[in-house]
Parts: C-alpha cells; sequence; structure tokens
C-alpha cells in the first residue's frame, strides 16, 4: 500500500493506517535526525531529534491534501514538516543555551541607563524588524502562489531561511534524495517563477523606481537586471524576521 493510500485512510479514521505509515518513513526521519545530530552541538539528544521528526511526519499526515492539482508525493510533503520540527527543535535549545550563558544575574542594582542604551537605535532596529517581517511574508504569500511545495523548500533550504545556514546543491539534494542537478533545475524554474509573477514585477518596479526613465527599457529588462536573489531571498530574513549581517 502506497504512502498516499495510508494517509488516506488515517485522514479517514484508520489510526492503524498511521503506524504503517510511520513504519514505511522512518528511514527518513533517521536520515534527517542523524544529519541535523553531526551538524548541531554535543547539547542535542538524538532520541528527542528524531522524536520531534516523528511528529513532523504525523503532522504531515494530518495536513496533507488530495483536492488539489498535481500535488506533490507524501514523501517530499513529509520532509518539508520533518526538517521543520527538527530545525525548530534545534533552534529552541541553542537559543535557550545563549540565554543561559549569557544573561547576566541581576543583583537588584542595575541601573535603569543600562537597559535602555541608545534609545534611537532601538527604534530603528523595531523599525527595521517589521519591515523584514512584512516582506518576508510577502515573499512567502508570493510562494505559495507561484511556486510547488517542493519548489518553496528547495527555495529556503538554498537561501538558508530557518537556520540561517545556506544548503549546498548537493545537500538539498540529499534532503530530497535527487541529484544536485535536479536541485539547481527546480531552484531556476521557482526562482524565474517569482521574477515574473505580479509580486515579483512588482518589487521590481520599487527597485528601480527613478532609474529606467528611457522607455526602451521594459519591465522585463528590469526583472533581468535585479539581484533578485541576494534582495530577497538571502537568510538576511529569518523565521523571526530579525535582520542577519552577511559574513
Amino acid at each position: 500500500m502506497s504512502n498516499e493510500e495510508l494517509v488516506q485512510l488515517y485522514q479517514e479514521g484508520n489510526k492503524s493506517a498511521l503506524d504503517k505509515l510511520v513504519e514505511n518513513n522512518k528511514k527518513i526521519v533517521y536520515k534527517l535526525a542523524n544529519k541535523f545530530y553531526v551538524e548541531g552541538t554535543n547539547s542535542i539528544d538524538i532520541a528527542d531529534l528524531q522524536q520531534e521528526g516523528f511528529i513532523g511526519l504525523m503532522t504531515a499526515a494530518k495536513k496533507y491534501k488530495f483536492n488539489i492539482e498535481k500535488p506533490c508525493k507524501f514523501s517530499t510533503y513529509a520532509v518539508y514538516w520533518i526538517y521543520q520540527k527538527m530545525n525548530r527543535y534545534i533552534h529552541q535549545k541553542s537559543t535557550n543555551e545563549e540565554v543561559s550563558i549569557y544573561t547576566p544575574q541581576n543583583d537588584g542594582n542595575t541601573e535603569l541607563m543600562d537597559c535602555i542604551k541608545d534609545e534611537n537605535n532601538l527604534y530603528e532596529n523595531v523599525e527595521d524588524k517589521i519591515y523584514n517581517v512584512q516582506l518576508r511574508e510577502e515573499l512567502e504569500n508570493a510562494m505559495m502562489e507561484n511556486n510547488t511545495l517542493t519548489e518553496m523548500e528547495v527555495l529556503k533550504l538554498r537561501y538558508g531561511w530557518d537556520n540561517n545556514k545556506c544548503a549546498t546543491l548537493s545537500e538539498t539534494g540529499e534532503i530530497f534524495n535527487v541529484s544536485y542537478g535536479n536541485v539547481r533545475n527546480t531552484e531556476n524554474r521557482a526562482l524565474r517563477k517569482l521574477r515574473n509573477s505580479t509580486w515579483g514585477r512588482k518589487k521590481a518596479q520599487e527597485y528601480y523606481k527613478g532609474t529606467f526613465y528611457n522607455s526602451r527599457y521594459s519591465i522585463t529588462d528590469k526583472i533581468k537586471a535585479m539581484d533578485f536573489e541576494s534582495k530577497y531571498l538571502r537568510h538576511d530574513f529569518l523565521a523571526d524576521g530579525r535582520a542577519v549581517t552577511s559574513g
């Protein structure tokens, strides 16, 4: 019985189908957990990481939709949720460690000025953060409207959206079990769709506003000239909208 058939049975109320689905796809969970564990820190427990992966797998089983045109394979869809759950777990662990290591102990005598240094800079950072969050939401909506799920996830992996680390073609290929050439083609196709989408054309016009006065420069020329990837897709915009200085 295929993954898709098992998912359909599970969504119809057959709980045992979920057990079979988990059994069929546990190698994906283990493979991704091992990859994260090697690249992670010693504080990450691989058993907890695997558990997060199985939660992601079950989430995928609940959310997988059959009533859309050309749905992707369940295994491809599941990779997205497994990856998201594991990545979130690692991010939370690392954040907690940073707080415990770097947060100074408050002895009750902290001066107020120590807490509100450089107020102007604080407001600027808040404004930047709001802009980044809005821009990311726009781009995510544009992806959902114009790209397939696989194309979305390839772009997010390649441009480090979720963990501030840009995956190579080979690393992305390992996750989706395809060749790096296939990943490159998927990435190029996804970018082409975004550039030529309503959102992409609007951004090109905004980016070049006041630059192309000569009528011989069309919107297509602007799109081709625009460094779309570095301006909107790099990991300068994380999941929480924080700006990151690229090294």
